[in-house]
């Protein structure tokens, strides 16, 4: 998958990253050293950072690994099989409601129910999925594998769901996170056709 030229991916991260930072989730008294993250940072990268906060510094590191490629193929190169359908979205409406939203939030504005206890506070994903960096690789690569190797205590998915089911949530937070607590579930007929399919034009990354 092409990626733009890292100089020019930071500045677009560093243009956000103030209001981004709200972060991702570790408890103030986890016994996680930041200094586990991987050596690929890019050259000039820690001056940069300098004038950030460690909240900032830890998210705009992962962001630079996976600028960098410094990622497994196996998320580099994901295929998203589940695209952006209303069956995806309702079945990651459901597996967002047990497994994110009591850190993220209803609607994905990192204020959920343990959100207080959390430092730095969950990543604001409904405004993360709108940025340009948040490619569904990204997404898919972040939700695997946790926050544990940038410092941080967002638990690793990939022994919990399976990568269809990450693609599931992906499509809810592209969806803009509805509520679909009273919404029936999608049938066949009018409106749904295709539902199953997934949508070339609109979830291929070039």
């Amino acid at each position: 998958m092409p990626r733009a030229p890292v100089a020019l991916f930071l500045i677009g991260v560093l243009g956000v990253v103030s209001v981004a930072s709200r972060g991702e989730d570790i408890p103030p008294d986890a016994d996680v050293a930041p200094q586990t993250l991987p050596n690929t940072r890019p050259l000039g990268l820690d001056k940069a950072l300098q004038n950030l906060d460690v909240d900032q510094q830890q998210r705009v590191l992962r962001l630079s690994v996976f600028a960098n490629g410094d990622v497994p193929d196996e998320y580099a190169n994901a295929e998203n099989t589940v695209g952006y359908t209303v069956r995806g979205i309702v079945e990651g409406g459901k597996l967002y409601a047990t497994q994110c939203r009591k850190c993220h939030g209803r609607l994905g504005l990192g204020n959920g129910d343990v959100s207080q206890a959390l430092k730095p506070s969950p990543a604001m994903l409904a405004y993360l999925v709108g940025q340009s960096f948040a490619v569904d690789q990204y997404l898919l690569w972040s939700i695997a594998e946790g926050g544990k190797p940038f410092g941080t205590a967002m638990p690793a998915f990939k022994d919990r769901l399976s990568r269809k089911q990450i693609f599931a949530i992906v499509a809810y937070l592209r969806a803009d996170l509805p509520d679909l607590e009273d919404s029936p579930a999608p049938t066949r007929g009018s409106g749904t056709a295709g539902a199953n399919e997934p949508d070339p034009e609109t979830h291929d990354i070039d």
